[in-house]
């Protein structure tokens, strides 16, 4: 994306603004060229973008822009109502052709992506192995999520930024960080910035994949899988919230009293998640890191004690007594 950005200005001038849509919402780019003349939204001195998205039938998503977007989309949307007649855009697009074949309709995914393509053969943008890169439109989409889950963002937050129709659809995010994460790791060993001199490694020589795998373990097992990442407070002292999320533990050991379990329906899932990401408890007993294991365990049997009940149709509240008095419900 740097190269791409390094040559922006050189792209059709249609499509420069696409691209900055795309790159800072996360938006498919079949959405981004389905905005309207309405799309932009100010609350409280804060810009939003509110559109329908179509494949996963969310009406009204909103998701929070710059100002510098906000001035783009104002330009945009300026344009657009000057230019528009109920003949050359009854939809009001923003990114739309006013003549020609496709009269009244928006841009056409196959035409950004060709600009791209010959901006890149033109100013040799290229991949990991030196190809010339091939550019795909959903990479600005795969961008964005990895740019909020490295940033500290939570899946459920980038689950509803991407307005995906469940959480596992963004863990494909949270893989793919995952992923750089381990290739960045691998070349900080390779380049001997951790080695200890316990075995010598030749300049240029690979080190074994077993050592690898195995440092990259021991990198994993001094911390502590969560559905919001990869906690490594242990590498620098304990984190007070490192053992039990505060939310379900704050109220003497229980949860907090605001906190409602089980209303949405999104819950079950979300605490299926919370169970998958807990089981790294395995892999700490085959390294016998018990103290691990403890922490890891208490965690799963939280979740799995408030998924049961959830599962069973019950709602976890530390306010009922309070919504029963003040409906006048009586005790049973």
């Amino acid at each position: 994306m740097e190269q791409l950005f390094a040559h922006l200005n050189e792209l059709h001038k249609d499509i420069i603004p696409v691209v900055w849509v795309a790159f800072k919402t996360g938006l498919r780019i079949s959405d981004v060229l389905e905005l309207t003349t309405d799309c932009l939204v100010q609350l409280n001195g804060k810009y939003s973008i509110v559109t329908d998205i179509e494949k996963t039938f969310v009406q009204g998503h909103r998701i929070p822009i710059d100002e510098n977007l906000a001035k783009i989309l104002s330009v945009l949307i300026s344009n657009s109502k000057e230019n528009s007649t109920q003949d050359n855009n009854p939809e009001k697009y923003i990114f739309v052709r006013y003549q020609g074949i496709r009269k009244g309709k928006p841009y056409t995914q196959a035409w950004i992506r060709k600009h791209l393509n010959e901006l890149a053969e033109k100013k040799n943008i290229v991949d990991e192995n030196g190809d010339i890169f091939r550019f795909k439109t959903h990479q600005f989409r795969h961008t964005y999520a990895v740019k909020l889950l490295n940033g500290g963002a939570d899946i459920f937050t980038v689950q509803e930024l991407l307005a995906h129709a469940s959480p596992e659809m963004t863990l494909r995010y949270a893989k793919l960080l995952d992923e750089t994460k381990r290739k960045a790791f691998e070349s900080v060993i390779n380049q001997g910035v951790l080695n200890g001199e316990v075995q010598k490694i030749n300049a240029g020589e690979d080190i074994p994949e077993d050592i690898l795998q195995a440092l990259w373990q021991e990198h994993k097992l001094n911390a502590m899988d969560n559905p919001y990442g990869t906690c490594h407070a242990r590498l620098k002292g304990d984190c007070p919230h490192m053992e039990a999320p505060p939310c379900l533990t704050c109220n003497s050991g229980s949860p907090c009293k605001d906190l409602a379990i089980g209303f949405s329906e999104l819950d079950i899932e979300k605490y299926e998640l919370h169970i998958k990401t807990t089981r790294a408890v395995k892999v700490a007993k085959q390294h016998n890191r018990e103290d691990m294991v403890e922490k890891h365990e208490r965690n799963l049997q939280r979740y799995q004690g408030i998924l049961n009940n959830i599962r069973e149709g019950n709602i976890i509240f530390g306010r009922q007594d309070r919504i029963r008095r003040k409906y006048g419900v009586e005790h049973e």
